[in-house]
């Protein structure tokens, strides 16, 4: 059963579902627990909040 839920969350997150919404749907407390187990599925998503946010700053400047 372990693997199902290793799977679910592991496709999820790879395809850019929220994290919010995966611990969630996990059952998890809080999303510390996911992204201390998932967080290697996501490294993509720091280098895109950061293009976001300098691209914003600029817009600001």
């Amino acid at each position: 059963m372990y693997g199902f839920r290793h799977y679910f969350a592991s496709n999820a997150l790879g395809n850019g579902i929220p994290i919010t919404d995966v611990a969630e749907w996990m059952g998890h407390k809080s999303i510390e627990e996911t992204y201390r187990t998932y967080r290697h599925l996501m490294p993509g998503s720091i280098t895109k909040a950061a293009r976001i946010l300098d691209v914003g700053l600029w817009e600001a400047a």
